[in-house]
Order: structure tokens, then C-alpha cells, then sequence
């Protein structure tokens, strides 16, 4: 229930900062574009998966959805949603004394976070943020950290690769890598 809560006081401040920037900002243009959307394609790595009963590490195919809010050149906050379209079964944390292991299987988990952008320069991006992963079965509270690289391209088209990594409390964590393409708008 406490991450639940947490989770939306989050997404209602966020809200309120996206809405509340109404006015431009000092040596910002009235040009500069505030919509981003991207897609990018990827591989979820995740060390602990099971298959036919011994642990390994795998790369399971993913896809990134995600939107933008630019508040102004450096900052920005977003949605970026990851899809993991194969099913596992994980290993699943536990700090308790008795030492069994417990697995955890993940249908097509889909996992939402709102992001804290920060892009100090022309390339690179760093994004912070907390989430949580929906798959049939459980739901995992997660935190997001990220690094972008973009090379802008015409008509307001931006290439990126990106390297994240997903902790998960109680549960696994993944480290997503991921080529694709975004639009500003």
C-alpha cells in the first residue's frame, strides 16, 4: 500500500510541475519544441531467469514506448514504458533465514515509470525515475536509472541508444539496452 501511495503522490506532483510551466523561461526561444515521443527497440539482460531448471543469464527481446514534457532545454519529465514480450521465470529475493528459493514467473511483464530527465548538452541525456512492473501474478514496485545518447537528424527526428537499468525490490533486476528513434514536436 506504501509504494502505491508513493507511486501516485509522485505522478501528481509531476503533474502539477508540467502544468504550472506555462511561461517561457529566461534566453528560452518560443520555439523551442515541448512533446517528445520515442520508440526503441532493445534487449532486456536479466541474470537470474530459469530454464529447464538451472539459472542463467538471458537478453529476452523488448520494446520502449515513451513520452516527453520538455520544461525547458535541460529538464524534462516523461513516461517511459517497457515491454518485455517473452515470458521467464526468475528467482525471486528473499532476505529470509530459511534459505528456499522462491521463483516468480513474468508473462509479458509491462513496466510504466515517470522520469526525471536532465540533458546537461547536446547528446547526452540521464533519467531517474520510479515505476512499477504489471505482469499476471504479482506486481513489482521498480526504480529506473538511464543514460541516452541522441545524434539529431532532420526535421526534428533524434537516433538514440540508450542503457538502463531496472532495480526491483524483492525480485530481479534487468539492465535494458536499446536503439531507436524519437520525434519532437
Amino acid at each position: 500500500m506504501k509504494r502505491i501511495l508513493l507511486f501516485l503522490s509522485l505522478a501528481l506532483f509531476l503533474s502539477t510541475c508540467v502544468f504550472a510551466q506555462e511561461e517561457s523561461f529566461e534566453g528560452e526561444s518560443e520555439e523551442t519544441l515541448k512533446h517528445q515521443v520515442g520508440f526503441l527497440l532493445g534487449h532486456a539482460h536479466v541474470p537470474s531467469v530459469y530454464a529447464e531448471g538451472k539459472k542463467e543469464w538471458k537478453a529476452l527481446p523488448s520494446f520502449t514506448l515513451y513520452y516527453n514534457y520538455w520544461l525547458n532545454e535541460k529538464w524534462a519529465v516523461g513516461l517511459h514504458t517497457d515491454i518485455i514480450i517473452e515470458n521467464f521465470v526468475v528467482e525471486k529475493n528473499l532476505s529470509s533465514e530459511e534459505g528456499e528459493a522462491a521463483f516468480l514467473e513474468r508473462e509479458k511483464p509491462v513496466a510504466p515509470a515517470l522520469m526525471a530527465v536532465y540533458k546537461p548538452g547536446e547528446h547526452f541525456s540521464y533519467l531517474l525515475g520510479v515505476g512499477e512492473e504489471f505482469a499476471k501474478g504479482e506486481n513489482l514496485f521498480l526504480i529506473r536509472a538511464e543514460a541516452e545518447y541522441a545524434i539529431e537528424m532532420p526535421k526534428e527526428w533524434e537516433f538514440e541508444v540508450s542503457l538502463g537499468h531496472d532495480f526491483r525490490w524483492d525480485a530481479y533486476n534487468t539492465i535494458n539496452l536499446g536503439l531507436g528513434v524519437s520525434k519532437k514536436f
